[in-house]
């Protein structure tokens, strides 16, 4: 066993690497809701207008449905305008948007501070409300108040507990929503209600900020929405479960977490080395490599002849760096140079004439990505294979089987360049030796790391029978020579009793074999299961789409209500109405009269 090693990836179940891609959706709500539900509602505001500019659209959406609101605002304001003067633009804005007039609890404007004291009188309120809905600005607003009142505002959500949720609303800062609410019904009337706030609007036009940003949030919807806000929602459940973590967490993290690369250090590159013998190969090397599906790599051709032609600078995508040389040199020689000359974080070696699956090497980065202990991987194909000792194909291999001889292809194994790089100890391919370089490669690989054994989903290329070479027996005689000084005694013991034991070893691949048809029947199982949880999305999808418009016909027909109702009351508190009040009940005895 390689030191320090466990044998991790050897002789276990293969890693099969199929990833989830995060799409669009995942980053942003791709559809929008006419409210967000609630029994009653509590808005928090650090100064009079950001209930407006932030969540006004939505207040306006709860007061039709009839849900109660109470907006508390914090602080006067007094730095910015006239407090009385711009508590008053905020009772208008509320009379406006139908919730009324908001509580004022008058804190000096730019004095909140994030503590006991405050978050002790949030949980109050809270608590002395019927809500089960809280708005609050968001933890990535730029305002000190703000923030203050943000940071209170989760502490106190957190700790009252229950079926309580905080929706954070964005004014000065954009937020990562995960929800977003069509306000094209109430545009007018929140646009209407951000004009009230007269004192403002002369310092800077935040309403046309609001406005801008507010149509901004329309980009992920349906061209019918006009206009929506934005919002994190988060239960107090979660934030008792560390959810705040996620409400803070950097771009660059979350973006990570989906699995979309931000960076050079979350795409590696990885150098191809390919010997370039005389040319008459180089063709199909270079076609395998052009197709694969991993997105950064680097070609590195080394010419092993003087006089071979030149090449372009570009394999399909990639780009090609040719290594020409003065002199015949040996392969071994050829694939040190073409190490050397390595930008990637990982490499792997070709000859001339060998070729690779498309997913070959993002099959084994990703392997090697998910997981820490082992540095070096190699690639199978699903198929079972009908011979399970030929040299070069998709074969189960562990290292002891390697010390015996070379049955993993070189061209299957992905490692970690700093095991190459490392000047004192690191893994070269000897020059010294006549034939079996790759093997003793393999061999100093397999002292420095486990090798993790990785299913990928293409069947291996074979290899053309003028490349492929079966190891002489002089050759496997010289190995077992010049290795045997470094076989542990563990080592020893286990080829041994390898030997002694072939039933023991026929035993194991019979019961890979049998495993690997349960895989097959399980991966066709998970394929109607995609299947079928496609459809299930889609079923979501138009399901939702109703929903919206029957939730935009249910907001129209309330505010029609609303119209009649205040129609009615009109005209019943008219004068006309109360003199003709005797006419009507004469009418009324005149018609009884004649039924009579």
């Amino acid at each position: 066993m390689p030191a320090g090693g466990n044998g991790g990836g050897w002789g276990e179940t293969p890693i099969f690497c199929e990833e989830v891609r995060a799409t669009e959706s995942d980053m942003l709500p791709y559809h929008a809701q006419q409210l967000i539900a609630a029994a009653g509602v509590l808005v928090l505001a650090p100064h009079p207008d950001d209930e407006v500019f932030g969540c006004g659209g939505a207040l306006a959406a709860h007061a039709a449905a009839g849900v109660p609101v109470h907006v508390v605002i914090l602080t006067n304001g007094a730095l910015f305008g006239d407090p009385d003067k711009r508590l008053g633009e905020s009772c208008i804005a509320g009379q406006l948007l139908g919730y009324g007039e908001p509580e004022c609890w008058n804190f000096p404007d730019r004095g909140l501070e994030y503590g006991e004291p405050l978050v002790t009188r949030l949980v109050a309120a809270i608590t002395a409300s019927t809500a089960d809905l809280v708005y609050a600005p968001s933890l990535r607003e730029i305002h000190p108040d703000h923030r203050q009142l943000a940071m209170a505002a989760v502490e106190a959500v957190r700790r009252v507990g229950g079926g309580l949720r905080l929706a954070q609303y964005e004014v000065g800062v954009p937020l990562r929503p995960n929800l977003l609410v069509d306000i094209t019904p109430f545009l007018d009337r929140k646009r209407q209600a951000m004009a009230c706030f007269v004192s403002q609007l002369r310092q800077q036009r935040y309403d046309e900020h609001i406005l801008g940003l507010n149509r901004f949030r329309t980009y992920t919807l349906p061209v019918e929405v006009a206009s929506a806000e934005a919002y994190t929602l988060v239960s107090a459940v979660a934030l008792r479960e560390n959810a705040l973590l996620d409400l803070v967490e950097p771009e660059y993290v979350f973006q990570t977490r989906l699995g979309f690369p931000c960076s050079s250090q979350d795409v590696p590159l990885v150098s191809v080395v390919v010997r370039h013998l005389s040319g008459s190969g180089l063709r199909l090397s270079l076609d395998s490599l052009a197709l694969q599906t991993y997105p950064n790599i680097e070609v590195l051709i080394v010419d092993t002849v003087p006089g071979l032609p030149a090449l372009s600078g570009h394999c399909g995508r990639y780009m090609l760096r040719q290594i020409v040389t003065n002199r015949r040199q040996p392969v071994a020689a050829a694939a040190n140079a073409g190490l050397d000359e390595a930008y990637g974080a990982y490499g792997l070696v070709l000859d001339e004439g060998e070729s690779i699956p498309p997913d070959h090497i993002a099959s084994l980065v990703s392997a090697l990505r998910k997981q820490s202990s082992c540095r070096a991987a190699y690639a199978v194909g699903r198929q079972r294979e009908a011979d399970h000792d030929q040299a070069s194909g998709s074969v189960d291999c562990d290292p002891i089987r390697l010390l015996c001889r070379p049955d993993i292809p070189l061209r299957a194994v992905l490692f970690d360049l700093c095991l190459v790089n490392n000047v004192n100890d690191g893994c070269r391919f000897d020059e010294s030796l006549d034939s079996q370089q790759d093997w003793d490669f393999l061999l100093q690989l397999s002292l420095a790391t486990d090798f993790l054994r990785v299913a990928c989903a293409a069947p291996f290329p074979a290899v053309p029978d003028n490349v492929q070479e079966a190891p002489e027996p002089t050759s496997l005689q010289a190995m077992y020579e010049r290795w045997r000084t470094r076989w542990s005694p563990a080592q020893l013991a286990s080829l041994l009793q390898r030997a002694c034991d072939p039933p023991q070893l026929a035993a194991f691949r019979h019961h890979e074999a049998e495993l690997q048809e349960a895989m097959a029947e399980q991966r066709q199982i998970s394929a109607a299961r995609e299947h079928e949880l496609a459809e299930c999305r889609r079923a979501v999808e138009k399901l939702r789409a109703d929903l919206h418009g029957r939730d935009t016909q249910i907001a129209e027909m309330r505010l029609q209500l609303l119209d009649h109702q205040r129609q009615q009351a009109e005209m019943l508190a008219s004068h006309s109405w109360r003199m003709t009040r005797l006419l009507r009940c004469l009418s009324a005895g005149w018609q009884e009269w004649r039924r009579k």
